[in-house]
This record gives C-alpha cells, structure tokens and sequence, in this order.
C-alpha cells in the first residue's frame, strides 16, 4: 500500500480554522486548502495510505459518507502527489 509524506520544503500557512495556503517551492505554486484538506495534508506523516485517511476523515467530520470521503481522498492526493506537495512512499515488505 502506498503511503503518503509531505514534501519538506513545501511552506503551510493556516489562515485560520477554514482553511490554509500551501507553497511549493521547487514548482512555485500554491494551493488553497479547506478545512478536509488540511485534515488530511497533517496526516500524510509517511504512515497512512488511502484507507487509513478516509477513515480519519469520517472520525473526523461525522457522518460523511464513504464513497465520498473515499473520493475525496483519492482526488486530493492524487492532485497533491502530481504536483510535488506530496511525496508516495511504498511499504516496505516483510
């Protein structure tokens, strides 16, 4: 399972309770996040895959469907991962 790390020279600002700005850097953009979104940036420590994070998201704001924190997810990391936000680290086989 691929597993998800933030890249470290990507600057967050929280704006406030809503939302936050990510920079990066390497590729000089920017990405406004909302709240669900910042949720799962701090959870991408290299320790949790897709399923872990829709998980901590439904814990996290109640009553979300599956699918759709599932898509949500999914979307998410699939923009943050194709523009260097955030990095895919493969587990490690025992």
């Amino acid at each position: 399972m691929s597993q998800f790390l933030r890249n470290p020279d990507v600057v967050l600002r929280e704006e406030d309770e809503d939302g936050a700005l990510l920079f990066n850097p390497d590729t000089n953009q920017v990405r406004v996040l909302n709240a669900t979104a910042v949720f799962l940036w701090h959870l991408c420590d290299g320790s949790k895959g897709v399923p872990d994070m829709v998980a901590a998201l439904k814990t996290q704001f109640e009553g979300v469907p599956e699918k759709e924190a599932e898509d949500h997810v999914k979307s998410f990391m699939d923009d943050m991962t194709a523009n260097g936000f955030i990095g895919v680290a493969e587990e490690e086989k025992k």
